[in-house]
């Protein structure tokens, strides 16, 4: 969730420092759970948001070295989703190597979910 803030602010023409990518955010679960359901809607609604406008444009940052960057949006946007999908491959091989089942990951079944779905993050 770390990055997923560090580059929504980006997007919305932040500059903030860079935490440490494994910073724990929150000790308690279901605050957690509270906090990347709420995380998830601010990335809908910028990913609602998104037009060309915006993808042609150019971000300046500095990453978590301390270098600076100027890259295109549309660039750092495809690099965002897919860096989420790479985090979700790595649950998921976690997952499967524990008795805890896997969610699925097929794309057309997180869109259009079955009729036995059963929410990924359900909050207690």
């Amino acid at each position: 969730m770390v990055g997923d803030r560090i580059w929504l602010a980006r997007f919305g023409g932040e500059e903030i420092p860079s935490t440490n990518l494994d910073a724990v955010l929150y000790e308690d679960f279901d605050e957690l759970c509270r906090a990347r359901l709420s995380e998830d809607q601010r990335i809908e609604t910028f990913s609602f948001g998104i037009d060309e406008e915006i993808l042609g444009g150019t971000i300046r940052y500095t990453n978590n070295e301390g270098e600076i960057y100027v890259d295109p949006v549309d660039l750092l946007v495809a690099h965002f989703f897919n860096h989420q999908t790479h985090h979700r491959g790595q649950i998921h091989d976690m997952l499967t190597q524990t008795e805890v089942p896997p969610p699925v990951l097929d794309l057309h079944r997180v869109i259009k979910p079955g009729p036995d779905h059963c929410p990924v993050f359900p909050c207690g």
